[in-house]
């Protein structure tokens, strides 16, 4: 029996629309063809801003926050900065598609650990500078901005917003202003309470539907400490997971049931042996590891900086070697870089929203890096629907169907 899903879900339009064939890219020679509208996941364009902000920009691309939109804490907060009129250097932690550039008067330090975001940033002439939240800036900017903003990723969870709080702190001078925006329904008020323990005065200046943004002057002390890693065993590996991380603290079920699926195909381990794997949307690297315990050579991709960190810290802490790249899908790989198996948890959230462009975009990624024969396996909720994406590849069989999810699983002509 096919199981509903137990929560809502409302679909973003997920793909832009329509171009006309003569604006299609042309398909590669060879291709199959194709079973949707030509999209170019990768195409970087102006995002759509709220008609207070008409008067500023932003480039934005699937797999951006607030795509094809800025997001909406990042609106009110680039208001709230234009009307107490900002000027001079302005230390971006939460850069996205760099809205706050735009702002008269202000010089960008952009800052991001996003590759989706950090290619809009490139083609929007940005030199932004990729990180993780708690990294030293000194050698990128060691003079201090005075101004510093963030917005907060509270549906990341408590850790990655203590240590997005710690961040900026570290990063603003004393006297230094911190103009910091959320949601209130992700635990804003929670985080500005920590920020502002750190910080001294402040309060919370602007209101818009369920966003907020405060304004926070540093006073001397020290920076609040940083949340430590969390882990797990499992599968024969050790995970480690960073703040913020999907699945940092323990395995998601999805990923579990399509592992326990594989190694009950394969009982003995060999069937990975000797294999090129492709981890695509790698995590804390669960998955690519899992691969290399049983013998592949393994590549490990992720479009989220802090996830390409846990993953090379699962390798290193399970005793397995691997690459593990910061990509936008597969953006980052060689060119003609091609694998027998790719094995994938896709996402399909970006922020708050829920959305498929990247995940199906995962599923045209293995299109082009699959080598004949080679076999994708991915696993998603139940209600996903990829399996008309996949057909584009081969014959799609269903691995597993339990608890909401769904193991699909095709093989390369």
């Amino acid at each position: 029996m096919t199981r509903r899903p137990k929560q809502k879900i409302r679909f973003k339009n997920d793909r832009p629309p329509e171009r006309s064939a003569s604006d299609r890219p042309a398909a590669p020679t060879g291709s199959r063809p194709e079973t949707r509208p030509a999209v170019n996941y990768f195409e970087v364009r102006p995002a759509n801003l709220p008609p207070r902000l008409d008067s500023l920009k932003a480039l934005t691309k699937s797999g951006v926050r607030g795509y094809p939109d800025v997001d909406a804490a990042q609106a009110l907060l680039a208001g709230v900065m234009r009307k107490d009129r900002v000027r001079g250097d302005v230390l971006d932690l939460s850069a996205m598609g760099g809205l706050l550039g735009s702002l008269p008067g202000v010089t960008l330090r952009a800052v991001e650990g996003s590759a989706a975001a950090l290619s809009a940033l490139a083609a929007g002439g940005l030199d932004a500078h990729a990180a993780v939240p708690g990294e030293s800036l000194l050698e990128r900017w060691p003079d201090r901005a005075r101004t510093v903003a963030l917005v907060l990723a509270g549906d990341r969870g408590n850790a990655y917003a203590a240590v997005q709080v710690a961040w900026a702190h570290a990063c603003t001078p004393p006297g230094g202003t911190l103009y910091i925006a959320g949601d209130r329904d992700k635990g804003f008020d929670r985080y500005v309470r920590l920020a502002g323990n750190a910080f001294g005065a402040g309060e919370v200046v602007a209101r818009d539907g369920g966003m907020r943004v405060a304004k926070l002057i540093r006073r001397p002390g020290p920076t609040p400490a940083l949340p430590d890693p969390e882990g797990f065993e499992a599968f024969g590996v050790t995970v480690v997971g960073l703040p913020g991380v999907f699945s940092a603290a323990k395995p998601d079920k999805a990923t579990a049931l399509m592992l326990g699926a594989l190694e009950r195909l394969d009982p003995d381990g060999s069937a990975l042996s000797g294999k090129d794997v492709l981890d695509l949307g790698c995590g804390t690297g669960l998955i690519g590891a899992w691969a290399a315990r049983r013998g592949a050579t393994v590549t490990l991709v992720d479009g989220d900086l802090p996830s390409v960190r846990s993953a090379q810290a699962t390798l290193a802490a399970s005793g397995l070697t691997g690459a593990a790249v910061h990509s936008d899908v597969d953006a980052a790989l060689d060119p003609g870089a091609t694998f027998d198996v790719i094995l994938t948890n896709p996402p399909f959230h970006v922020g708050r929203g829920v959305v498929l462009d990247v995940a199906r975009e995962f599923i045209a990624a293995a299109g082009r890096r699959l080598r004949p024969g080679g076999t994708l396996h991915l696993v998603a909720n139940d209600f996903l629907p990829y399996e008309s994406d996949l057909r584009a590849l081969g014959e799609v069989r269903e691995t597993l169907r339990e608890a909401g999810f769904k193991v699909l699983t095709v093989t390369r002509a």
